[in-house]
């Protein structure tokens, strides 16, 4: 667990071309407990939260971010833990976030405060918490926006993922974006990304995922086969440092152009920031490109 501001940490950080979300702890030092933002995936709170000497039964709220396993899986153990957990999500997600969870078939798990508004707001010790309908990753997608010790603090699930298939929606994950970047949020709480600061460092961050949903929109959806702007992608992921979808990007770049001498540069630039394994699942992933790396 590492500290980002007092009262703040970060109880999971999430690790290149891992399966799960960062876990974000905020401690109200009230009555209201701890609260949790996502949950991750398949992340043992009793273990993990005894070893640094915090009992998980002082969490007593969770905000989810959005409906994606990788952020919502670890309710389960939560659940286990306390029954009692107030669960936030906006009613667009509840029921997927519930599915989910309840594939645990031993728990009748819900969402017990659902967001219907635009913005709604939570008051929660001594932190007022702004909760932002943010749609367009998926349909539910919320981010939540507090003052912590003199500092704007925004909370993120996943903002560079983009607005694919199964529940993306191009245009209101554009104006979502956008919205997130007229906050000028000094400390940016991604899901995948970890802690992101200063406040330019949050708008860059925020710019970059803009264009990387404007290239997922075009290389999904209008032209799969342009290979400049799967380049695109892969220089502006690597710039964010988001190195697994960077590779990827560049390897299917690789797949449309084999001649392309850019993709091939950026290809080796990315190595070095990338865990073989992490390049081996990919690999995998994209058997039949795997020729492109001999």
């Amino acid at each position: 667990m590492k500290q980002i501001r007092n009262n703040l940490f970060i109880l999971k950080e999430c690790k290149i071309g891992e399966l799960t979300s960062s876990i974000y702890l905020l401690n109200t030092e009230s009555e209201d407990g701890l609260i949790l933002i996502d949950t991750g995936f398949n992340f043992e709170f009793e273990r993990e939260m005894k070893q640094i000497g915090i009992n998980p039964r002082n969490i007593k709220h969770c905000l989810i971010t959005h409906g994606h396993y990788d952020h919502v899986d670890g309710c389960k153990a939560l659940f286990k833990i306390n029954t009692k957990i107030r669960f936030y999500a906006h009613q667009e997600d509840s029921e997927t976030t519930e599915l989910i969870v309840n594939n645990d078939k031993n728990l009748n798990f819900t969402v017990t405060d659902r967001f219907k508004e635009k913005i709604s707001n939570l008051k929660l010790g001594k932190y007022s918490i702004s909760c932002i309908h943010i749609p367009g990753h998926s349909p539910g997608g919320m981010a939540y926006f507090s003052k912590i010790e003199n500092k704007d603090v925004l909370f993120a699930g996943d903002i560079c993922g983009g607005a694919v298939k199964n529940g993306g929606d191009y245009e209101a994950f554009k104006k979502s974006l956008q919205e997130l970047l007229e906050l000028k949020a000094d400390i940016l709480c991604d899901g995948h990304m970890n802690i992101i600061q200063p406040s330019e460092e949050v708008s860059k961050y925020i710019e970059g995922c803009l264009e990387i949903n404007e290239y997922l929109h075009i290389g999904i959806d209008i032209d799969p086969n342009d290979s400049t702007n799967w380049y695109n992608l892969a220089l502006v992921s690597y710039q964010l440092k988001i190195y697994d979808n960077a590779y990827k990007a560049c390897l299917y770049t690789l797949h449309l152009d084999e001649n392309n001498l850019k993709a091939k540069q950026l290809r080796k630039r990315i190595l070095k920031h990338t865990p073989s394994k992490i390049i081996e699942d990919i690999m995998s992933e994209f058997g039949e490109y795997s020729r492109l790396e001999k």
